[in-house]
């Protein structure tokens, strides 16, 4: 049986207030320098991106295909430094009830890694609902990157439990800035990735949490799926030119990999 580690799967309420965003990030220059990135393991990608930076958010939204990116990354960030990794566990909150396992599994045999080793460093926890989410993100999360040593979290799905039509727009949205900008904060006090993702294809930019999304996180990728390839939009970066595209004809290598194994399920 494959298994996986879970942190904090308890239900629980929320009662938080909104923390402000850290207004001073000024570091070292040799302290930039010195930080290792996260890398896709595909070198124009790499390029194109410069990698995954700590303390950095960031956000990747438009297609299904930016799950398993993020399953693909929670492998690659348990490699070790000359093979583009951190030698790190991840945290993983699930709040589109999508982590797979058996994917995550495929994409460490593809580095010839234990299959249950690779599991038992992804720790996971699922929201159910928009407080549940925003409490694990407020008051968890930091906790858990610090007790597990991990240097990237995951949050899949990060936009849809915010849409609850249980639950008025705007508290939903009051909900969802409150979570954003402790995303952020953590990111920095705790030196570690943090990978939001949206599997939305309907998303456009007047949505409200999308927006909020744009105006907080440091780096924005959109995925375009075509007929023989993905176009890979990069809308924000704090150091590369915003509005910089990258099409790639026939798709990159490393996101047919991610499509194989998708196909092959």
């Amino acid at each position: 049986m494959v298994r996986y580690r879970c942190f904090d799967e308890r239900e629980s309420g929320l009662s938080v207030c909104a923390k402000s965003p850290e207004i001073l990030n000024f570091r070292k220059v040799n302290e930039i320098k010195s930080e290792r990135c996260l890398f896709f393991g595909d070198e124009l990608l790499d390029r194109f991106l410069l990698g995954l930076r700590p303390g950095y958010v960031f956000l990747l939204y438009g297609s299904s295909q930016c799950l398993a990116v993020s399953l693909h990354l929670s492998v690659r960030v348990q490699l070790d430094l000359q093979k583009g990794g951190l030698e790190s566990r991840v945290v993983f909150i699930d709040a589109g009830n999508s982590f797979d396992p058996y994917l995550a599994a495929q994409y460490g045999e593809k580095y010839a890694l234990d299959r249950d080793r690779v599991l038992d460093r992804i720790f996971v926890s699922r929201a159910f609902t928009c407080h549940e989410l925003t409490s694990l993100i407020t008051e968890t999360l930091g906790k858990a990157l610090r007790e597990y040593g991990a240097r990237l979290a995951v949050i899949s799905d990060v936009i849809e439990l915010y849409r609850d039509p249980d639950v008025r727009n705007i508290r939903c949205l009051d909900l969802f800035k409150i979570a954003l900008n402790s995303m952020v904060s953590i990111a920095r006090a705790e030196k570690t990735i943090v990978l939001a993702t949206s599997l939305n294809e309907d998303l456009s930019g007047l949505d409200l949490f999308l927006r909020a999304a744009k105006e907080r996180v440091d780096v924005i990728l959109r995925f375009e799926e075509r007929h023989s390839s993905t176009r890979l939009i990069l809308e924000k970066h704090p150091t590369c030119s915003t509005g910089s595209l990258l099409l790639k004809q026939p798709t990159p290598r490393v996101l047919e990999e991610f499509l194989e194994v998708t196909r092959d399920r």
